[in-house]
Order: C-alpha cells, then sequence, then structure tokens
C-alpha cells in the first residue's frame, strides 16, 4: 500500500500556509510570464486608485475654493489626472482578470494531468483501503476547478495585501494604532468563515462511505447497462430514494453548518463596522480643530473607507481559500503518495523466453482482513504448460493472478520467474511477457481496431498481427458486419458508433490480449459470455496456436479446462488435486464431483 503521511482535516496555520506557498510556487512553475503579468497589473491598478484618490481630494478643494474666488486653475488638469487614475485601475484589473483566467486553465491540465498519473501510478490496494479510497473521491470531487481556484485565490491575497500596504502608508498619517484596531474588529470574522470551511470539509469524513455509495450509484445510473437492469427489476424508483435521501443528507449538514456560521457572522460584521467609525470620528475632529485641510481630509477620509473594505479584501479571500485549502492539502498528500510495490535499484529485466514460473510457501492475506488467502501455497508452472486453475467461488483463483501480477506483495514466502523472486524482476520488463484477460476487461470509447491495438501500445500498430489476433478470437466475423469496419467505435453515444454485446465485447478483449503475442498469456473466465460453438473455436486456436506459450487458465467450464496439459485444484487457498483430466477423473476427488456436476446438467 502506498506511503503518505497522517495529517488532521483541521490544518494548522503553519500547514495551510504550506499549502498556499506550494500552489504558489507550482503557478511559478507552470506560468511565470503570466505570474508577472497578474504583478504588474496589480501595481497599475494600485497606482491608479491612489492618483485617482489624491486628484479626488485635490478636486474637491479647488472646487470648493471655486466657490469663493471663482478661480478655476487647476480644475480641469486634476479631472484630467483623476480620469487617469480611473483608467490605470480599468486597465489593471483587465491584466490581472486575464492572467487569472491563463492561470486558471493551466491548473486545470496541470490537476487533471497530475490526478490520472496518480490514479496510474498508486498500488492496488490503495483502492480498496478506506483512507486511501476517501482520498481519491475527496479529489475527485473537484480537482479540475478547486486547485485553479486556490491558484487564482492565492494571486488575489496577494493583490489584496499590496493594496492594504499602499492604504495602510496614506492613513498611518492620521493616527497609528487605527490600522491594527480595524484590523482586531476584523479578525472575528476570519475566524467564523474559517470556521464554516472547517465545518464543512468535516462533513466529508462523516459522510466518506456514504458518498462512495453516492457515486457508485450515480456512475450506474449514467450508463445503459445499468440501465437496463434497473428498469428490468423495477429498482430505479429504489436507487433515486437512495440517492435522495444521501443528498439531502449529505448538503443537509453543510446546510446547517452555513446557518450556524451566518448567525456567528453577524456580530463580526458590526465590529467591522464600529472599526472604521473610530477612525472615521478622529479623522473629523482633526478636521474640525483645523489640523488638516479639506483636500487631506478628502484625501484621508476616502483611504480610510477603504482601508476596512482592503483588509476585509484580505480576510475574505483568507476565507474563501480555508475550504480549498484542505481540498489542495488532500490532493497533494493523494499525488505525493509513492507505491510501495517497486521495482529495487537493481531489478533485474526479465529475459523474452517462456519463462518457468513457481509460487514457493507463498501465504498471502488482503489488506485490512484477517483471514488468510493462500497459506504456504506451493505451484509450479513448467515454460511453455498450458495449466488450467479450477475451484469453487473464493478458492483463490483470482487472488493468484494479482499476486503473479505483482499487484500485491506476498505476506510471506517467493513467486519466482526463472528462478528470481518477482520482487526483484523490472516489473515493466515483466509485463512485457504477459498478455491478460480479466473477469471485468476494460470496453474502450475507440474503434474496434484501436480496442485491440491498445493491448500493446507499446509498439506502433501492427496490421498483421491485428489481424491474426482478431482471427483467433472470432473478432473477423464481427468486423465484417460492422457498418464502418475497423473503424466502427464501440459506443452506442457515438454518432456512428454501435454496442456490442457482452461476448462480442469479450472477444475484443481476448483479441487485445492474443495481439500482444506474449510469453505468458492469463486468462481469468475468457469465454463467460461466448457462446459454445465460438468458445470451441477460440479455444481450438489457443491450443493450436499458443503451444509454446505459457497458458494460465481460470474457468467454470469443464469443457474449456479438460483440455490443458495439467488442471490445478484450488480450495481454501491451497492446492488440493492436480493432474490431467484423465488423472483426476481416477482418483475421483474433488475434481471429478466438480466436473460430474457440471456434466449433470448436460445430460439430465
Amino acid at each position: 500500500m502506498s506511503k503518505t503521511t497522517d495529517t488532521d482535516d483541521t490544518l494548522s496555520l503553519k500547514a495551510r500556509l504550506r499549502v498556499s506557498l506550494r500552489t504558489l510556487k507550482l503557478s511559478w512553475q507552470l506560468r511565470p510570464k503570466i505570474l508577472i503579468l497578474y504583478l504588474l497589473g496589480a501595481c497599475v491598478e494600485i497606482s491608479g486608485f491612489i492618483l485617482s484618490l489624491f486628484a479626488t481630494a485635490r478636486l474637491g478643494g479647488l472646487l470648493a475654493a471655486y466657490l469663493t474666488s471663482n478661480d478655476t486653475s487647476g480644475i480641469w488638469f486634476w479631472l484630467f489626472i483623476d480620469v487617469a487614475g480611473t483608467l490605470a485601475i480599468s486597465f489593471g484589473f483587465l491584466m490581472m482578470a486575464q492572467a487569472r483566467r491563463f492561470m486558471y486553465f493551466s491548473f486545470v491540465r496541470w490537476s487533471t494531468l497530475e490526478f490520472h498519473k496518480t490514479l496510474c501510478r498508486i498500488d492496488l490496494g490503495d483502492y480498496f483501503d478506506e483512507e486511501r479510497r476517501n482520498m481519491v473521491n475527496k479529489a475527485g470531487q473537484g480537482y479540475t476547478w478547486q486547485m485553479s481556484e486556490l491558484a487564482g485565490e492565492n494571486l488575489d491575497l496577494i493583490y489584496a495585501i499590496m493594496r492594504f500596504i499602499a492604504i495602510t502608508i496614506v492613513v498611518s498619517q492620521i493616527t497609528w494604532w487605527i490600522i491594527p484596531l480595524i484590523a482586531l474588529f476584523l479578525l472575528p470574522t476570519l475566524a467564523a468563515e474559517s470556521r464554516l470551511a472547517s465545518m464543512q470539509w468535516f462533513v466529508w469524513d462523516e459522510k466518506g462511505d456514504q458518498r462512495h455509495v453516492f457515486w457508485g450509484l450515480d456512475y450506474l445510473i449514467k450508463q445503459a447497462r445499468g440501465q437496463m437492469e434497473l428498469r428490468s427489476t423495477q429498482a430505479r424508483q429504489y436507487v433515486l430514494r437512495k440517492l435522495s435521501r444521501m443528498n439531502e443528507d449529505f448538503y443537509g449538514k453543510q446546510e446547517s453548518y452555513s446557518k450556524q456560521a451566518t448567525r456567528a457572522l453577524i456580530p463580526t460584521k458590526i465590529l467591522e463596522v464600529v472599526g472604521t467609525s473610530v477612525g472615521a470620528v478622529i479623522l473629523l475632529k482633526q478636521f474640525l480643530a483645523r489640523s488638516i485641510s479639506l483636500e487631506r481630509y478628502l484625501f484621508l477620509s476616502g483611504a480610510l473607507l477603504r482601508i476596512g473594505g482592503a483588509l476585509n479584501n484580505i480576510f475574505s479571500t483568507l476565507s474563501r481559500m480555508q475550504e480549498k485549502l484542505l481540498f489542495a492539502d488532500n490532493y497533494y498528500r493523494l499525488i505525493d503518495l509513492q507505491a510501495e510495490v517497486v521495482d529495487t535499484d537493481d531489478a533485474m529485466t526479465v529475459k523474452n523466453v517462456v519463462p518457468e514460473i513457481e509460487f514457493k510457501n507463498v501465504s498471502f492475506t488482503y489488506p485490512g482482513q484477517d483471514k488468510p488467502v493462500f497459506s504456504d501455497l506451493n505451484l509450479l508452472i513448467r515454460p511453455g504448460e498450458h495449466v488450467a486453475l479450477v475451484g469453487e467461488n473464493g478458492a483463490g483463483k483470482s487472488t493468484l493472478i494479482k499476486l503473479l501480477l505483482r499487484f500485491y506483495r506476498p505476506s510471506s514466502g517467493q513467486i519466482l520467474v526463472n528462478g528470481v523472486d518477482i520482487k526483484d524482476v523490472a516489473i515493466e520488463s515483466w509485463y512485457r511477457q504477459i498478455a491478460t484477460l480479466f473477469q471485468q476487461f476494460n470496453t474502450y470509447p475507440f474503434s474496434i481496431g484501436e480496442n485491440i491495438t491498445v493491448g500493446n501500445s507499446q509498439i506502433k500498430p501492427n496490421q498483421k498481427l491485428l489481424r491474426e489476433a482478431a482471427d483467433f478470437s472470432g473478432v473477423t466475423e464481427l468486423v465484417d458486419d460492422y457498418p464502418h469496419g475497423w473503424d466502427t467505435v464501440l459506443d452506442s453515444s457515438f454518432e456512428k458508433g454501435i454496442e456490442p454485446s457482452g461476448g462480442q465485447w469479450q472477444r475484443v478483449a481476448l483479441a487485445r490480449a492474443f495481439y500482444r503475442r506474449a510469453n505468458v498469456i492469463i486468462l481469468d473466465e475468457p469465454t463467460s459470455a461466448i457462446d459454445a460453438k465460438a468458445e470451441y473455436t477460440i479455444f481450438n486456436n489457443i491450443f493450436k496456436h499458443y503451444k509454446k506459450t505459457s497458458a494460465l487458465i481460470v474457468s467454470h467450464r469443464f469443457s474449456t479446462v479438460r483440455r490443458a496439459d495439467r488442471i490445478v485444484v484450488l480450495d481454501h487457498g491451497k492446492v488440493v488435486e492436480q493432474g490431467s483430466h484423465v488423472e483426476l477423473m481416477n482418483k475421483r476427488g474433488q475434481y471429478h464431483d466438480l466436473f460430474t456436476k457440471q456434466a449433470e446438467g448436460y445430460t439430465t
């Protein structure tokens, strides 16, 4: 299972700062010129604001003097300066908005790619671990916009701080302690909104399993195959009720937290007004005492009225960032996960020969479970041998394949490939020797040709191998019937696409495995959805054309199993019988009983 560090969902100030700085650093790495553009835009806007504020105050003084002296000198000049400042503000905002938009798109691309890369990198066991699964679910619900919004709000925070510093320099001329006073009155607002963000994030942990069920059902009702069973079993309303209850429970909890926060915010907003009012009273007293001129009063009062807004802008930006910081912390912890099932520094490359495979005293227990699947399992697969695995459900057949593919590490014992422990071989070189077909195979929204060639995407599409794989699996006859031949898209949601049957899909998946021309072929229930005639033809091709290839076949169809070189019977994680069909039938043991019971279905 992938390694991660434990962290509490209530992030400390230091942790929040770390996440924010990491995001800012990433902004620079992704788009340095865009970051510079944003900062330049902020400087232009702030300069325009100060210039316009000063020009407005100066213009006010000149207009007041005009009422008594009819002197118009300077009025038109300062009006021009005021307009210039306003234009600078607009132009600065335009630069910042454009830069923010570009940064948003950059983060969408980056976060999407990193999320997908992480899912392809982490251990398979992470998908079945509750903590890791919740991390993936949380990240999956917003990675395209939460990270992008955080990057933008990081920039907004920088701008808000720059603007506050500029206004502070102006307002500090009234009295130095007015700034910390206003800040003090604004702190409760930040605390209340930060608390709201944390409370809403906690809902994810309280309802983690529930949300996992929700998104599973959400995916199901979007698929035609899911709708077929929902409709035929009249389960649509049942599932809709469950979705509605879970949605109401989840968002109802968030709404409740939001109401609590709103009640807490009312007195904090009153405190904000009080803080600004104190400064306004002090400034007015200075003007009435004739300590400052009208122009200076207008200039400082304009700045004072905006100091609260500048501080509030900082705090509101920080508040908006809280939930996104929690999201980003989870996202960064996810993409920082390091797989444990990885190659060693001196990993050996598997040679391109048909290998000998040996399970030697292998024991295995799934993470989070107590009952072992295997205890001291021993099994040898000779080069070029066709071995069939049989046994009742839960005997360990599919688990054996997962261990052979190094999706999991054995709890103890060794899996040897040509005498080398599989944990010491370079995994990609091992995968190059293997072709697989799982019970739940992938159905890609590609053309039928690409659905097959994706099985060996490390090489350029090879038409000869493609046709051969299609012939062996029975796909060629499907292609002849499809309206667009090899270019037919296997997804009916496309304009010219089609939806293959289960058996047709299984033929395509088989062709994908055959296309690899591997030294080891692993087939887990390869023909469960295929008719008996097609199955007979397919296995004739396997046993005829793959004589020198090692084959590991899991199947409940004994008409298929009986043709294997050796049949291995698994029961509760143990090899209880093995031999040819004839040998096992003569033993009259477990295999004999299983075969006889299935045969009775055809003879009675």
